[in-house]
């Protein structure tokens, strides 16, 4: 992602006081770097679980089994779309390879796809997809949200609110490195959000041997 826990209501995930601080990663990562993320704070993180070109990330269900066994309670995954492969399938297909019960929230992952022939289209022929997604996680029983910045929802889905009215929390990027809703402006018809991606670096990640970003939600 620049990529790219915490499911609102804010219900499901959002309920523990404590874990507020974590990390989303796209790269396979081992249990004694997360126990080492741990012990900088680490009380989530996220997992990419799809990649932009149209395929689940094989990776994903060692890091989140990895994740699991350094005590990382909270384990998400994120879904970047691809336009060209049948939303309803390619959702089908991720959690397919993950296992429904391994992650809480799957977040759909909403920026420009670079991957040749996944590309998005039009404003509206997104949306319509979006919508797709969700309806066929609706269908699997998932906890869902969306992660995006308004930078990049502009580009992608303009004037949409698919994920907003469809009652998903949303996980924004901002690298200001500040853990902080202060810079928060309402994009998507979202007022309020759940996450932030707050830094592409995560310093406890390096520390750690591993690439992450920082992520961040208040008590």
């Amino acid at each position: 992602m620049h990529l790219a826990f915490v499911t609102v209501v804010l219900a499901a995930v959002l309920v523990p006081s404590l874990a507020n601080f974590g990390g989303d990663i796209a790269t396979n990562v081992t249990q004694s770097q997360f126990e080492c993320a741990v012990n900088y704070g680490w009380q989530f993180v996220i997992v990419r679980s799809y990649h932009s070109y149209g395929a689940p990330d094989t990776n994903a269900p060692i890091a989140l089994a990895a994740a699991k066994a350094a005590g990382i309670q909270y384990r998400d995954v994120y879904h970047f779309p691809c336009l060209t492969v049948d939303p309803i399938q390619q959702v089908t297909d991720n959690v397919n390879a993950v296992g429904a019960s391994n992650f809480g929230t799957l977040w759909f992952d909403i920026e420009v796809n670079p991957s040749p022939g996944c590309g998005w289209a039009d404003p509206m022929t997104n949306c319509n997809f979006l919508q797709s997604m969700i309806q066929a996680g609706n269908n699997l029983g998932l906890t869902m949200g969306v992660y995006s910045s308004a930078y990049e929802w502009n580009i992608v889905m303009g004037n949409c609110t698919a994920g907003a009215e469809a009652n998903l929390p949303l996980w924004y990027a901002h690298f200001d490195n500040t853990k902080s809703f202060n810079d928060f402006s309402p994009f998507g018809h979202w007022q309020q959000p759940a996450m932030k991606q707050y830094t592409d670096a995560d310093a406890s990640a390096t520390l750690c041997g591993f690439s992450a970003d920082g992520d961040w939600y208040p008590n």
